[in-house]
């Protein structure tokens, strides 16, 4: 991990599940690595925090529990409590991706963490929609967590489709996690003919790999950090392609580029971004495009 990653300050976004315990040790371990501070920020729902009142004031005085914010605040503080980290907690009520793009602008995050449950069915449709909007908007990197924290990223994947939007990706990644095994990734559709012969084949992955060597040429790399960039470039649904790589290759963390209109993520032939993040098996994050 780079310690002069020009990351000065990291969000984490948590809603206190369980989902979100695996995203609070990677932005504690991202944080020391980075010598970052760690702002984690949790959001109120206004209807949860109406019932919870209703709740307690029809209770005894003396079985009243602490006020909701009270008690969320208390167990941010005590998750972050063995961690060497610069950290502070600010737990407010809002729309929960309102609360973070607020935070997110107002403390120049560079980077916003979040967890994400693996086959939870509830989490989709309450992070999701979450999810989907800060993809949307936030103007800075957006990091999925799914995986145990067992130590730094060491292979990291850069899903691209070869656009402008794909280089901050890779840029980013390159910045941030130099020191793990960086992976370009390419997958192509190309033609469908009958045939499917080989020359087709050929002529496609010709295709691509000059639109690689173009990608990478404009990119000004040293040639160093090019000639260690290790490429893979294949035929078939980019989605489906992503998928079987990361869980045959045991990827830590898939780098995904977009600006709205184009990117990998855009590539995806019916399906969300949202709906990517969930399928990939490892830990992501998105950048966004210039």
């Amino acid at each position: 991990m780079i310690e002069n990653s020009g990351v000065h300050n990291l969000l984490l976004a948590s809603d206190l599940s369980s989902r979100c315990d695996r995203a609070s040790d990677r932005a504690g371990q991202l944080a020391q690595a980075w010598k970052a501070k760690l702002l984690v920020v949790h959001a109120i729902d206004p209807a949860y925090a109406v019932c919870y009142a209703k709740m307690t004031q029809e209770l005894p005085s003396w079985r009243r529990p602490e006020e909701y914010r009270t008690v969320a605040a208390r167990r941010l503080n005590m998750d972050l409590a063995s961690d060497k980290i610069d950290a502070e907690v600010y737990v407010t009520e809002g729309m929960p991706h309102e609360i973070v793009l607020e935070a997110a602008c107002r403390e120049n995050s560079d980077l916003v963490i979040t967890g994400i449950g693996r086959d939870e069915s509830l989490a989709r449709i309450q992070l999701g929609s979450t999810l989907d909007k800060l993809l949307q908007e936030l103007p800075v990197p957006l990091m999925t967590v799914r995986r145990r924290v067992r130590g730094p990223y060491r292979h990291v994947v850069v899903a691209t489709d070869f656009s402008p939007a794909s280089q901050p990706a890779l840029e980013t990644a390159m910045r941030w996690f130099g020191d793990a095994q960086l992976t370009l990734f390419h997958a192509y559709e190309g033609g469908s003919g009958l045939g499917g012969d080989a020359l087709t084949n050929d002529a496609w992955r010709t295709i691509a790999n000059d639109q690689c060597d173009r990608f990478i040429a404009e990119m000004a790399l040293e040639p160093s950090v090019a000639h260690r960039l290790h490429r893979v470039i294949d035929r078939g649904h980019p989605e489906v392609l992503l998928c079987d790589y990361v869980r045959h290759e045991e990827i830590d963390l898939v780098v995904l580029g977009t600006n709205g209109r184009s990117g990998f993520l855009k590539a995806m032939i019916g399906s969300t971004a949202e709906n990517l993040l969930h399928l990939l098996e490892c830990d992501t994050m998105v950048v966004r495009g210039r």
